[in-house]
């Protein structure tokens, strides 16, 4: 771990609060202080009062989408670092990019932590340029990774149960 991007001051915004608290005690191992919000509008209200090193927001979220959460935090602090996480990276190809990162669920500590140090470094170094891209991830590589899960699940479908019958056919019955 680099120590330089450890000790950071993150609002985390997860509704869901079993993944919120997995993703506090991957954070955790970093020493990272912490504060939690379940949606956008508390998100807002800690954020008003407080100044953070990194936002981590989940996409999929009742009421306030991640991304429009994102926007409404630029707009107030315009080089806040947001690092979006979500496992709907597909939604996200047509929309605008408030977010400076995203990060595909599930995913790992190494991965987590590569994700956050992209957005935290441009901070730290203005005039890095920045990407409309996920971190590690192309738009090509996006579209091609939501393919290959749909042909993967698809044929998960097809496959037959001991019955004899395909779980595609009992799905759709």
């Amino acid at each position: 771990m680099n120590t330089a991007m450890s000790g950071k001051n993150i609002l985390l915004v997860e509704d869901n609060q079993a993944v919120r608290e997995s993703i506090k005690m991957l954070l955790d191992i970093d020493q990272h202080a912490v504060t939690e919000a379940a949606n956008g509008q508390e998100a807002l209200q800690l954020f008003a009062g407080a100044r953070y090193d990194l936002v981590i927001t989940d996409y999929l979220m009742p009421e306030m989408l991640g991304d429009e959460l994102a926007e409404s935090l630029k707009k107030l602090a315009p080089a806040q670092p947001i690092l979006m996480v979500t496992a709907y990276a597909e939604r996200l190809t047509n929309r605008g990019k408030p977010a400076d990162a995203v990060l595909l669920k599930p995913f790992t500590l190494i991965q987590l932590r590569q994700a956050m140090a992209l957005p935290i470094q441009r901070t730290a170094s203005p005039g890095v340029a920045e990407t409309s891209v996920p971190v590690g991830f192309s738009r090509s590589a996006l579209r091609q990774r939501a393919v290959a899960r749909t042909g993967v699940l698809e044929e998960i479908l097809r496959r037959k149960p001991t019955d004899g019958t395909s779980l595609y056919r009992r799905l759709n019955d």
